[in-house]
């Protein structure tokens, strides 16, 4: 039997045409307390322009952090994401030479003693004849130097 395997598995299941079960719990949230507001409001005052633009700004609010997305991230994961970012990650920290007198960031420790001498790398030397035998010995031949050698058994 051959079974249809879903593609996209990451992908929100939408429930009215083009909205999301996140983004429809938004919205009802958003506009409730607007609709909120509004009864309370229309009860005790004469209601002019600017209270109905006061009045439904949550509304507006709700309508953004369901519908807008920042690179493809929903804008309520996207200031998590921030918040995360700046307030409990590490600040990454770099040592830059500035002039004669190093910068050093709070978190190195300098001490005299713990200084390092510079590594110079050793030198061999090689001459030609060491190369010959070598490669003589690699060929499976018997280099001039073990031939006036006696061997000792």
């Amino acid at each position: 039997m051959r079974y249809k395997v879903p593609q996209n598995v990451q992908r929100e299941d939408q429930i009215l045409w083009f909205i999301t079960l996140r983004q429809l719990i938004i919205l009802l949230v958003g506009f409730g307390i607007s609709y909120v507001i509004f009864k309370n409001m229309e009860k005790k005052y004469d209601l002019d322009t600017i209270a109905h633009i006061l009045i439904w700004t949550p509304a507006a609010i709700s309508a953004i952090f369901a519908f807008v997305k920042i690179k493809g991230i929903p804008l309520v994961q996207f200031i998590f994401l921030l918040i995360e970012h700046f307030f409990f990650r590490l600040p990454k920290r770099y040592w830059v030479q500035q002039g004669g007198e190093p910068f050093v960031s709070l978190t190195t420790r300098i001490s005299a003693t713990n200084k390092k001498k510079e590594d110079i790398p050793e030198t061999k030397v090689f001459s030609k004849q060491k190369a010959r035998d070598l490669a003589k010995f690699l060929d499976g031949q018997k280099s001039e130097t073990a031939k006036s050698k006696p061997q000792q058994i």
